[in-house]
């Protein structure tokens, strides 16, 4: 059987950025060594491809970052700079700069609402389409 992609992608993107929270979504790691323990590991994808034809420019992201994801997740977080593509809902291919926010933390209910926060600011101050969260747990030794 074959699947259209075009159909897939985007109903993964909805599906990971309005899902309930992440530590109800991802199963627990059924063991991890001595010495580590078990948190969640997000990836959140934030491409800078605006509607309008325009970019997020960087000076914008620099403001988003400090206002809106830095004072969130005091504890720590890696930025990456990516670039991809998906298919948006009106079906053009859209190539974009990405920043790609790695967060690792423990399953917990307020650490989730805080992401949800940036993700609907981020949808809102840029009018995106989606902004794509993953999730899944993993042991991390200190």
């Amino acid at each position: 059987m074959s699947v259209d992609r075009r159909f897939v992608f985007p109903v993964l993107l909805l599906t990971f950025g309005c899902r309930a929270a992440v530590p109800a979504a991802v199963a627990p790691v059924a063991s991890c060594p001595a010495g580590s323990g078990s948190w969640v590991r997000e990836q959140i994808y934030f491409g800078r491809a605006m509607p309008d034809g325009g970019e997020v420019s960087d000076s914008a992201w620099q403001r988003f970052l400090a206002t809106e994801i830095m004072p969130r997740f005091t504890d720590g977080l890696t930025l990456v700079e990516a670039s991809g593509q998906w298919r948006s809902e009106a079906g053009p291919v859209i190539r974009e700069r990405t920043w790609l926010l790695v967060l690792y933390h423990a399953a917990d209910a307020s650490v989730d609402r805080k992401v949800e926060e940036v993700v609907s600011a981020y949808k809102e101050a840029f009018s995106q389409e989606a902004v794509l969260r993953d999730g899944d747990m993993t042991c991390v030794t200190l």
